[in-house]
């Protein structure tokens, strides 16, 4: 983000963070300081230049095909983006695979491998409602805009081409912070890596959890964490259902983190042990400074 950030040395790093989730990978930037909002700039840069960027998102000469890769992507946006998610009666295996090769060799997507260790039982010894499952990764865009544009621009090109931008600006603002949760995560697990020595740090998953931030230090100790884009403090309640997780899927955890948009309530800030690390919107400076 600290790439991102030169060419809005303006911006709070809230907003920072909501113009990164929006438009990191847009062609353009420098158009983004015609307007002083968001939503001005999504409405301008976007919506009412929506004939001039679409023909970014042609990945195939042939209509169906392409109709296909906007189904899978928009799929990715609003589902679990588990690999094996996107296949339907209307897209099998076997030909969403060959629609991911393409999205793959063009850079739109990568891969976020799972780190699940897969099971050492035998079929009969494995609980019935595990016996068929199987260890998915999952799908990221290779830039925000890109997910931005198949959560939002594409499934909405009707009223666009209509220039009814009032409703589609609507059902965004309606969704942006849920959208922006994803980006907040990431940014969450940059964070730790400028605040611990770890060599990777990323969303955990598994059978039976999910996790937004898991890591291990060069020192062995294990992080986990939760992040929360949302117009509320983080309360004990969070902290709770985080330490429960970590302690059904048996993880040794040192350290506990929390990283959160609107603060702590004042139960967590008073009331915290010391392998509690708490993130307001403040701590992500670093991201930008550093």
């Amino acid at each position: 983000m600290k790439a991102f950030s030169r060419d809005f040395p303006y911006l709070e790093t809230r907003e920072l963070i909501e113009y990164y989730a929006v438009f990191d990978g847009y062609e353009k930037p420098a158009k983004l300081r015609e307007y002083d909002n968001l939503t001005k700039n999504i409405n301008e840069n976007i919506l009412k230049k929506y004939h001039d960027l679409k023909y970014l998102f042609i990945f195939s000469d042939d209509l169906q095909t392409q109709k296909d890769i906007e189904k899978l992507l928009f799929r990715i946006c609003v589902g679990d983006r588990k690999i094996y998610s996107i296949y339907k009666n209307d897209i099998s295996q076997h030909y969403g695979s060959s629609l991911y090769k393409i999205l793959f060799s063009k850079k739109v997507i990568q891969k976020e491998h799972s780190r699940e260790k897969p099971f050492r039982l035998n079929s009969n010894q494995i609980k019935k409602e595990f016996r068929g499952y199987k260890i998915e990764d999952k799908i990221k865009f290779s830039k925000n805009f890109y997910r931005f544009w198949f959560t939002f621009i594409a499934p909405n090109r009707q009223l666009i081409e209509k220039e009814e931008f009032s409703k589609v600006l609507q059902k965004i603002e309606k969704e942006l912070d849920k959208y922006i949760s994803l980006t907040f995560e990431t940014l969450s697990n940059e964070l730790i890596l400028k605040s611990f020595d770890c060599e990777m740090s990323g969303s955990y998953w598994d059978r039976q959890i999910e996790l937004d931030l898991l890591t291990k230090t060069s020192q062995g100790e294990v992080i986990a964490g939760e992040s929360k884009w949302k117009n509320q403090k983080i309360s004990k309640n969070t902290l709770n259902k985080l330490q429960k997780k970590c302690s059904l899927a048996n993880f040794d955890v040192k350290y506990f983190a929390l990283f959160s948009k609107s603060g702590f309530s004042n139960e967590l800030l008073k009331n915290r042990d010391k392998n509690i690390l708490l993130y307001d919107i403040d701590s992500f400076k670093e991201l930008i400074n550093a």
